[in-house]
């Protein structure tokens, strides 16, 4: 199957939505003005409420280093995906402390990532604006990476067949009017996890990313 995440988690009822769709991960923003962005009383709130088996990513662009492994220290997260220059320090330093990183980047910089993880998204995330796939496709990466921008249950398929990443990741796409939406989230769920790939990126074994 295509793993997916579900970013942008704000409320209880979303974590309801997500613990009965099992998606692989879910992502919670901590990026300073962003829409989505929520407190640490909120996101412990939620990583208590959430199912198990599935991963916490906290996302962040300008954020202290010191606050970022502060949510890992106390088990908020499990996951770091950062939105920042590809030589940023935070990276070596969160990797040197056994940190498993996510890297967004656009399609341009992807040889460059230094992160355990690639993640491909355009230059406003979570804004609903889809990659270009046919340029994509003609300089997807070697590495396996996960893939955002603009993707919906009417169009995941499509890009899942073109691009063949290893994890799809989408917040707007799964929303209606703002909020997280049940049979949007079912639905996408059930189709990436429907489309096959070579091996999963992130395993389901949280010893891993403890």
């Amino acid at each position: 199957m295509t793993q997916i995440k579900i970013c942008g988690l704000m409320r209880p009822a979303d974590v309801v939505m997500v613990n009965r769709a099992q998606p692989d991960a879910i992502g919670m923003v901590f990026a300073p003005g962003r829409r989505r962005q929520i407190t640490v009383a909120t996101a412990r709130q939620l990583a208590q409420q959430l199912d198990s088996r599935i991963r916490r990513v906290g996302v962040f662009t300008t954020n202290q280093l010191s606050e970022i492994l502060a949510l890992v220290q106390q088990h908020i997260i499990q996951v770091v995906q950062l939105h920042a220059a590809v030589d940023d320090p935070r990276i070596a330093s969160l990797m040197a402390a056994h940190v498993p990183v996510i890297q967004a980047m656009p399609p341009a910089n992807a040889t460059q990532c230094q992160a355990d993880y690639l993640l491909l998204d355009n230059a406003r995330p979570g804004s609903g604006q889809v990659l270009d796939w046919n340029q994509l496709q003609s300089q997807r990466p070697i590495r396996p990476f996960i893939l955002a921008g603009g993707l919906t249950p009417t169009n995941v398929v499509t890009a899942i067949n073109k691009l063949h990443p290893a994890m799809v990741d989408v917040a707007s796409g799964v929303e209606t009017a703002g909020n997280k939406d049940r049979e949007k989230i079912d639905l996408m769920v059930q189709r990436a996890h429907q489309m096959g790939v070579s091996a999963p990126l992130l395993t389901r074994n949280m010893e891993e990313l403890a």
